[in-house]
């Protein structure tokens, strides 16, 4: 199979992004929120503050960007924070629709069950795949993604294909281990976990 190289160019908005908490679209006179069925309430959501937008180059400024997706606090804050940082998941996102809080956490967890093996198949968007021939490294796959949320999948199988994972015996969470990262028989996904597990154990 032709070498896979990933051609993404995203947009983050230099105003920053804040949230818009969900809120019921119709409700009845003295009807709870908490009555309402899920499809009477509009979700939280992410939205751009209207700056002229900025392109960068995710995949290629932080290579592990997938993991920093994963360990992102499952909250609107967590999601916030997030996108301050590298900017919105979809297309919608760089609109004024703006990012659905539950499901950037849903792709998040999904994400993290993949790794796991939880889950066998994650579809993706549209991709734009073009085949070039160089003549010093043969023939090569050029694949650019629509969205940062597919561009982060696409790293995540790059990754994986070279390293594996293993599940934190502390926090549980998966980590890299391989390719000059951790050692393949690590059982920590850093020292502060491993110093907090042997501490706990001490302590029994």
């Amino acid at each position: 199979m032709p070498d896979l190289a990933l051609d993404f160019t995203w947009y983050r908005d230099p105003k920053g992004y804040r949230l818009a908490p969900a809120k019921p679209i119709r409700r009845r006179q003295s009807q709870s929120i908490l009555d309402l069925p899920p499809r009477d309430i509009q979700p939280a959501r992410i939205i751009r503050n209207g700056g002229a937008l900025q392109a960068y180059r995710p995949i290629e400024a932080f290579p592990n960007l997938f993991r920093y997706f994963m360990a992102m606090p499952k909250s609107e804050d967590g999601v916030l924070e997030f996108i301050q940082t590298y900017g919105p998941l979809t297309y919608e996102g760089m609109q004024g629709d703006g990012d659905v809080v539950p499901a950037v956490i849903d792709e998040a967890v999904n994400m993290s069950k993949t790794v796991r093996g939880q889950i066998l198949a994650a579809p993706l968007n549209k991709l734009n795949v073009t085949i070039f021939s160089d003549p010093s490294h043969g023939v090569h796959l050029k694949v650019s993604p629509t969205c940062l949320l597919d561009a982060l999948w696409l790293q995540l199988a790059q990754t994986r294909s070279k390293t594996d994972f293993r599940e934190c015996l502390q926090c549980h969470e998966p980590f890299l281990v391989g390719a000059g990262i951790r050692r393949a028989d690590a059982k920590f996904c850093s020292d502060k976990c491993r110093i907090t597990f042997n501490s706990h154990n001490r302590s029994r």
